[in-house]
């Protein structure tokens, strides 16, 4: 079996400030579970030893007892992988999470920073339906509310759920009809999937006047555990305050954001 690489604790999460007794041992034990858990394989004691610093009887003791409460099982060859007591806990987890209460005081921190109109929206249907919004400390701002609906073809957040989404389902859309809601909204299907596929190139969406006369936006996708796109967020402004040449220099605060998102609810980037 190849080694697998895990990343190195050095023993600092086995001795975290305030523990003691009991409470030191679970601390110990939750940095185990956690090596196990960013390993790409399941893994050898030796490697554990290693990355958590822990002496190899405190580490095996702690080991047995994550076996014994089905947090870890353990492979033929007697390395560790993640056990199916996890499986329940994450999946009760799922049930209960709300991006929305994941994403709100960002929003806000992004909408203060830029000081446009912060969105977060799903996909519903052939539609976006807006979950929140952070607004603009200036008097002028995008007309979108929250619980209202826009098509996903002339959003920035649509064409990021779009694009990042499954490829089939984003052709069938493009088979339906495309409402037309400016004179810049792309309602052919070919030249739809060429803005898709710039999308995916550059990694955000951008909205240039398509939906809302006098209104760009910039969009970035929102990953969840299992890295899908469950959402996605944007930054809307006045298009005479936000010039389409601004986008790419704001792009980068918005992607941020929506990876900090992601990462709350689950989401891990892939190694490089």
């Amino acid at each position: 079996m190849d080694q697998v690489s895990i990343p190195a604790h050095g023993g600092e999460r086995a001795t975290a400030t305030g523990a003691s007794g009991t409470a030191k041992a679970l601390v110990k034990g939750l940095t185990l579970v956690d090596l196990v858990a960013a390993a790409d394989g399941p893994v050898r004691l030796g490697e554990l030893v290693t990355a958590s610093g822990l002496p190899r009887p405190t580490a095996l003791r702690l080991l047995d007892v994550l076996l014994e409460q089905r947090v870890l099982e353990t492979a033929d060859d007697g390395s560790y992988a993640l056990g199916p007591r996890l499986a329940v806990w994450g999946q009760r987890y799922l049930d209960g999470l709300d991006v929305r209460a994941h994403a709100e005081d960002l929003m806000a921190a992004l909408a203060e920073q830029t000081r446009e109109t912060c969105f977060l929206g799903i996909r519903d249907e052939r539609s976006v339906l807006y979950l929140a919004k952070a607004d603009s400390p200036q008097a002028v701002r995008p007309a979108a509310r929250v619980g209202t609906r826009n098509p996903l073809h002339s959003t920035g957040i649509g064409k990021a759920l779009l694009a990042f989404g499954p490829p089939e389902e984003a052709l069938e859309y493009a088979d339906g009809p495309l409402e037309v809601k400016t004179p810049n909204t792309i309602v052919e299907p070919q030249r739809l999937a060429e803005e898709l596929e710039a999308t995916r190139a550059r990694g955000y969406a951008i909205d240039d006047v398509e939906n809302e006369d006098g209104v760009r936006c910039v969009a970035a996708p929102i990953r969840d555990h299992a890295g899908d796109v469950i959402a996605a967020l944007s930054v809307s402004a006045p298009a005479y305050r936000f010039a389409l040449e601004d986008l790419p220099a704001l792009a980068p605060e918005v992607l941020a954001v929506a990876l900090e998102i992601a990462s709350r609810i689950g989401y891990r980037e892939p190694a490089a």
